[in-house]
């Protein structure tokens, strides 16, 4: 009787340590570690990363802003940076201005369409629901307040950060947070909390923009940490990378095959200037000519550690920007254009017989 239990035992343990390791395992994922309270998962649906680099000064100022999906409840956010750093909540201004230097906004191209419709017809047949209105996903993101600190490179500030706030990390993002600590990374802690009322959560939820200022000799990012999951069949996909760099030259990645970047070109000191009063305020030192060069890449494994160095200066790269066709449709009744037709035959002919009476008088 003991026998099948004996043989049982290894099988579970085996069970539980396969378990534990897939858990540990790091994974690609979000450039920060989203702390949740217990028992909730909250989901990263885009990332705006801008890395303002001063070689001059030997700093760089990370702009950085997340949307996540509509949740009601507060969670943090665990941002690594390489040296001990200044966080500040910033208005989101910013990144709408690197966005328009990025991603310029294409032309519309205006067209008129005419759709022959039936007053008799309106009046028998209703088109059933409702009109279909486009929202723009900006208007879909609610905004959130958020309060930032920096926890250093100790474990004790962020064990008690997580305690008094009630937000909670997985196995595998604690791992990853400890083997950075261990290279002398420090911790900015953000606590997000979202809009409150009785009103379910927005479908997007956008996050504090946050500017964190730290000494760099190159520009440096980690853009991959394990997504928290609730289990270990969830799936959490990452959001894609998009990584741009502001400094004095061209920039690539310092990896083997370095990527292309989609945009690459030079960005003079008035420009500079200007994208700062668009954003309220500039909260980094550079403020000269410099190359903005702006990478999408796959997010790396691991620690996800991003380097980038100075190289050969690239022609101009910008992305294709399609304009936007617009359409607008115009009811035309049929009944209308019926009357408007009657109406000008009687015009005319009323026109041709007062062309023939004057004729007809001087025969007559």
């Amino acid at each position: 009787m003991c026998s099948p239990r004996s043989d049982r035992a290894p099988a579970r343990r085996l069970a539980g340590v396969l378990a534990s390791m897939c858990l540990l395992a790091p994974s690609a994922g979000t450039a920060a570690v989203i702390a949740p309270p217990p028992g909730k998962e909250v989901v990263v649906l885009d990332e705006s990363v801008i890395i303002v680099h001063d070689p001059l000064t030997s700093r760089q100022t990370v702009l950085v802003q997340h949307t996540f999906e509509g949740t009601g409840s507060p969670f943090g956010i665990l941002i690594p940076t390489p040296k001990p750093a200044n966080v500040e909540v910033i208005s989101d201004r910013v990144h709408r201005a690197f966005a328009a230097q990025i991603h310029p906004r294409a032309q519309t191209q205006r067209s008129l369409e005419l759709n022959y419709v039936s007053w008799a017809g309106a009046c028998s047949v209703r088109e059933v629901g409702d009109p279909e209105v486009e929202v723009s996903a900006e208007s879909k993101a609610s905004g959130a307040t958020a309060i930032a600190t920096n926890l250093g490179a100790a474990p004790e500030p962020l064990h008690d950060w997580l305690l008094n706030e009630g937000f909670t990390v997985a196995p595998a993002q604690a791992l990853v947070l400890d083997e950075l600590r261990g290279r002398g990374w420090s911790i900015v802690a953000v606590a997000v909390h979202p809009p409150s009322g009785n009103a379910a959560p927005a479908p997007r939820l956008r996050g504090p923009a946050l500017a964190i200022t730290h000494e760099a000799d190159e520009p440096i990012y980690a853009a991959s940490h394990p997504p928290f999951a609730l289990t270990l069949s969830s799936t959490v996909l990452a959001p894609p990378l998009e990584l741009g760099v502001l400094t004095e030259w061209a920039v690539g990645l310092d990896v083997e095959s370095p990527p292309t970047p989609f945009y690459a070109d030079a960005i003079t000191g008035r420009e500079t200037l200007r994208i700062g009063n668009e954003s309220r305020g500039e909260r980094w030192s550079f403020r000269r000519d410099g190359t903005l060069t702006v990478y999408a890449f796959p997010r790396p494994t691991g620690l996800g550690i991003v380097r980038f160095v100075r190289v050969a200066a690239r022609p101009p790269t910008h992305p294709e920007v399609r304009p936007i066709e617009k359409v607008h449709r115009v009811a035309v009744p049929i009944e209308l254009l019926i009357m408007l037709i009657g109406l000008l035959v009687y015009l005319w002919t009323r026109v041709a017989r007062g062309r023939r009476l004057p004729r007809l008088t001087l025969r007559g």
